[in-house]
């Protein structure tokens, strides 16, 4: 079992202030989607990612001797490819870059000097919306902005690393993306009662050069796959075991990139402005946090 996290929302305000002059403190802002993921899988799938990522970060950076917070994520994101489909909700690239930027410039203007924006939604649109978050801070910030998950640049990372990849029982895993065999195996994971598991099974494998149709400019899942069902690879073939595996995997990983950005917090000046704007080389609600007793408070204690 994952080790508790403190979580930002369930401190006073007093708690979260003197939280927020540690110079150990990390917060984790989960940034999700609420979009269509085939017939199988709820609307939640990035949401509840994005605070997946989180947790399985969160204890490399603590062994590392940082202390990260888990604040409320942001379910909603830019879902320009599945807008269409019923239950997606998606914003526009300006309006999601700017709940990003408004969110840590709060947190920023409190204290708080490092934010991990840990991104389950690799929407191209959500992603030029982190990107352009990431400039607006960069301008006369004094938060440094990391980004876990899936990033910004088209570079892979640890999302799509071959290692990952080994993991899967698909048996083209170069075809498998959206609600396909990785995602359905987080949810079986991480929410099994929200995976319509008799429908998973009988879904057959969708392969579709996902890659090649966005390089080659789709807009829409209907672009890229006409007259599919709203998922890429292979379903059926999904484990709760792989989700585990694969997301402990990932969180090993960006937990590494983190921290080769971030050093020991023991090995920092205790006053320096840090420029936002550094990614790793390169997707459920975690538990309460850990409350202060009665009487003279310390702060919340490490989780």
């Amino acid at each position: 079992m994952l080790p508790r996290m403190i979580r930002l929302a369930a401190l006073t305000s007093p708690e979260a202030r003197q939280v927020a002059r540690d110079r150990r403190s990390l917060v984790l802002l989960p940034l999700g989607a609420v979009e269509q993921h085939g017939p199988h899988l709820p609307l939640a799938v990035d949401w509840l990612g994005a605070e997946e990522l989180a947790r399985r970060i969160a204890p490399h950076l603590r062994r590392a001797g940082w202390r990260p917070l888990l604040a409320p994520s942001l379910p909603y994101g830019a879902s320009t490819l599945a807008a269409r489909w019923s239950g997606t909700v998606s914003l526009s690239v300006a309006t999601t870059a700017r709940l990003i930027v408004e969110v840590v410039r709060a947190l920023g203007a409190h204290g708080f000097r490092r934010v991990v924006l840990t991104n389950y939604q690799a929407d191209p649109d959500h992603l030029r919306a982190i990107a352009a978050a990431r400039r607006s801070l960069a301008r006369g910030g004094n938060v440094q902005v990391l980004v876990a998950g899936f990033a910004p640049g088209g570079r892979p990372g640890a999302m799509t690393d071959p290692r990952v990849r080994a993991l899967m029982r698909s048996p083209r895993p170069d075809r498998e993306w959206h609600a396909g065999e990785l995602e359905t195996a987080l949810m079986l994971a991480i929410a099994p009662r929200l995976v319509r598991r008799a429908v998973a099974r009988r879904l057959p494998p969708a392969w579709v050069d996902w890659a090649a149709a966005l390089a080659g400019g789709a807009r829409r899942f209907e672009q890229m796959q006409g007259g599919g069902r709203g998922y890429f690879g292979w379903p059926a073939v999904a484990r709760a075991e792989t989700g585990r595996r694969v997301m402990a995997l990932r969180g090993k990983l960006l937990g590494a990139a983190l921290l080769a950005e971030l050093g020991s917090p023991a090995l920092r000046p205790r006053r320096r402005r840090v420029a936002a704007g550094t990614d790793p080389p390169d997707g459920r609600p975690g538990d309460a946090g850990n409350i202060p007793r009665r009487g003279r408070s310390r702060g919340p204690r490490p989780a």
